[in-house]
This record gives structure tokens, sequence and C-alpha cells, in this order.
């Protein structure tokens, strides 16, 4: 595998293009791992449904291609609420659903499938300000000092010749800085599929499957922690985000409603833990005001919900 190594010391190995006629669904593990398939989750009947049902499609494999994306800062939460489970948190910066690994495990996967969102500018939006709704899921980052991410930014910004809108899907290892994966294609309304899975073992090297399920693009590849930093496994998290973007103040934009759906997750000892275990997270202004507001519809469906200002 090719290799590209990162400014903080993280690394980026990137999968074998597979050949022509390639089908899943009728290779080898060995062939999976080669080309950067997710393994075949053969534990849970449940999973493997879900597996066989994502790669039977035509799929366009491509090997991402990133870029350093030094104008957007991913941030922790901070100081979070209650940990109890179905208990309600708050942060300044997130909203969602957050679960939590029982005493002495650590999480090893998460995954969802979820609508990337179409970014409005709130009402009273300053004019040269962008504003963000980034929809991601992660292990770790509440409660713990690192994060292992992976979803789409959508942003929004009025000017005087009219609205400017961007989507970004993109990974970050916290603290090292975000990448995104720039020839990744995404649209507003389109259907993204993610899978974050830790290495057998490890607490320093994970994959990431990212697959665009309205138009049929499959991205993969392996990373390693920034230098010094260790994943705690302590947590696992459907998230929608507002953004730090070019150093000022995280803005969330105007998003409707949006859902996380497939919200599963799992431990090193195969633990399995979805919506159903998390607690909720509400991102609330700076009068403490709930301005996306997390909710859990079922078992494994997360429900996000903007409570900003309205016109």
């Amino acid at each position: 595998m090719d290799t590209i190594k990162l400014p903080k010391g993280g690394t980026i190995r990137l999968f074998g293009e597979p050949p022509k006629g390639f089908k899943p669904t009728e290779a080898e593990e060995r062939e999976l791992a080669l080309y950067g398939v997710a393994p075949r989750p053969t534990w849970d009947e449940r999973l493997m449904k879900r597996w066989q049902a994502k790669y039977q499609k035509k799929l366009n494999f491509m090997r991402p291609a990133f870029r350093r994306m030094d104008y957007k800062r991913h941030r922790l939460p901070g100081k979070a609420g209650s940990k109890v489970v179905h208990g309600v948190e708050t942060s300044n910066i997130w909203s969602g659903a957050v679960v939590h690994a029982p005493q002495r495990k650590q999480m090893k996967w998460v995954e969802s499938e979820w609508t990337v969102p179409n970014a409005f500018p709130p009402p009273g939006a300053i004019p040269g300000v962008w504003y963000s709704a980034s929809t991601w899921i992660g292990i770790d980052g509440d409660g713990s000092p690192d994060v292992l991410q992976a979803g789409c930014d959508s942003d929004v910004m009025n000017f005087i010749f009219g609205t400017m809108r961007q989507l970004n899907p993109w990974w970050e290892w916290f603290p090292e800085g975000t990448f995104w994966i720039s020839n990744f294609p995404v649209s507003q309304g389109d259907t993204m599929s993610c899978l974050i899975c830790v290495d057998e073992g490890s607490n320093t090297s994970a994959r990431i499957y990212l697959m665009n399920d309205t138009n049929g693009a499959h991205a993969s590849f392996a990373v390693t922690a920034p230098s010094g930093t260790t994943l705690e496994g302590n947590c696992a998290e459907w998230i929608l985000e507002s953004l730090e973007i070019d150093t000022s103040v995280p803005e969330l934009a105007s998003y409707g409603a949006m859902y996380f759906d497939a919200c599963n997750s799992g431990t090193t000892d195969n633990t399995f833990l979805n919506a159903g275990n998390a607690n909720t997270m509400n991102m609330l202004d700076s009068n403490g005001n709930v301005i996306s507001e997390g909710a859990i519809e079922n078992q494994t469906l997360v429900r996000c919900t903007y409570e900003g200002p309205l016109p």
C-alpha cells in the first residue's frame, strides 16, 4: 500500500485497485483486505445482511486523494453533561448521540448512514461568514483527548452577490488536522455510509470505509494516529457539528432535520451497542438555549433537528 506521511506523525495508507469486474460478495477475505473492502461481519446476522446489500451493488472503487483543510478546525466538545445511559449531554458544538463503552471495555468500530443535509444561512446571518452543519461518526472525543472521525461538511455563506455553498467529505484523527477527500463525489441529498474499524490489538491504527450509496462511489484507506496519541475507545458517536472556519467562532447553519440510520457500534470483545444504548447530545448557544437537538428515534435511528433562530 502507498503511504502518505502527515505533519503530526500520522499516516494514510492506500489500498490496491481491484481488477475490472471485481465482485466483493464473491471474493476471498484476503482479496477484501487487499482492495480495501470492509471485512464480512460474519459474527452478526443483521450486520452481515447489511454488508451483502451494500457490496452487491455496482460500485466505483476509487483511490482517494487528500488535501489538508487548514481553514477548518474540528474541536472536542469540552465538558459534557451526564454520562448515564439515556441521559442528555450538552455541548456548544456537537449534537446527536454518543454511546459510552461499558467499564473495562473499549470501542472497536462504529457505523452509520445518513443523508447529507443542505445548509442554509440562519436568520441574521452575517455576510462573509461561513455557517456549517458537519455530519460525521467517530470513536472517542467525549471525555477523552482524541477522536477518530469521518464525515461530510455542509457549509454556507451569504455574500454580496448571493449565497455560496460547499460540501467537503473528510476524515480526521484529532489532534492531527482535517483532511478533505477531494475526489470523493457527493451532493446535497446523497446518502452516505461510513464504517470506522480499529485494527485488532491496536489503539493507534484503524481503517475507514466511505460509500456514497446514491452514486456508488467507494473510498477506503488505513490510518495511524498522530505521534503521542492513542485511541482510548471510551465512546462512539453520531454527530452534527458546527465548525470553526477561518478562525471564526463556530457558527451553526440552518439545516432542518437529518437522520443517522444504522447507528451501530461494538467493543473489542464484540459487545454490540447501538443508538438504543446511547445518550443524546444537544448543542447550546452562549445563552444556554438549544440550537440543535439530538433525539433517539429507535434502536438504530438518531435524529438531529435545527432549533436555532427561525425567520
